[in-house]
């Protein structure tokens, strides 16, 4: 048996002001859901943006839908918004896959123990209620592997692929990775996680 291990930074682009991203992150058997919403801008309205969107992919989570059916159904509860941008990763384990489909400025990628990176690629653009197109994309995702999910409010440090590939649990990697980066004047939000085997939790 396996479960998903994964640490988050979430920061505003001002102190004591709502951030606008917004994140949801659930294990449900042997499937992972992974989503960051970035509303346009920042502030109140930015943050109702991602949080409608989050809002409606938690609740539909479960429902077998997948990350691009949940881009659609996100999409209709925007309408009248300021707009967002948006990714959601579907890791399997059971069939070692990841599917993944974005609209707008959010980085997807997995990085493996031999430090091979693979991104998967959002569509361009962002959501606000209107008919869009996007895709899914697939890459195998294996235990060892590490998924990162960000916000246009990060930037890695130029050592990052060593730094995720290094074997470090995700809360010590997330936490070098904050460590060493370039702070941003943005609302931020990465997300880093993976497999373990239970009885090596």
């Amino acid at each position: 048996m396996y479960s998903f291990q994964y640490s988050v930074h979430h920061t505003s682009k001002k102190p004591n002001t709502p951030s606008g991203d917004c994140y949801f992150v659930k294990s449900y058997g042997d499937t992972v859901l992974i989503s960051i919403a970035d509303g346009l801008g920042s502030g109140p309205d930015a943050r109702d943006a991602a949080q409608k969107m989050i809002d409606e992919i938690e609740k539909r989570a479960e429902a077998g839908n997948t990350p691009l059916s949940l881009l659609q159904e996100g999409n209709r509860s925007l309408h009248g918004s300021r707009g967002s941008v948006v990714g959601i990763a579907m890791i399997d384990n059971r069939n070692q896959q990841v599917a993944y489909a974005g609209i707008g400025n959010i980085t997807c990628l997995v990085v493996t123990r031999e430090r091979k990176k693979q991104y998967l690629i959002s569509n361009p653009g962002f959501l606000n209620g209107r008919p869009f197109r996007a895709i899914e994309r697939y890459l195998p995702f294996y235990p060892d592997d590490t998924i990162v999910l960000f916000s246009d409010g990060i930037e890695l440090p130029n050592n990052w692929e060593y730094i995720i590939a290094n074997g470090l649990s995700p809360e010590k990697t997330l936490k070098r990775l904050v460590q060493e980066m370039k702070r941003i004047d943005d609302d931020a939000t990465l997300i880093v996680g993976k497999w373990y085997k239970e009885d090596s939790v």
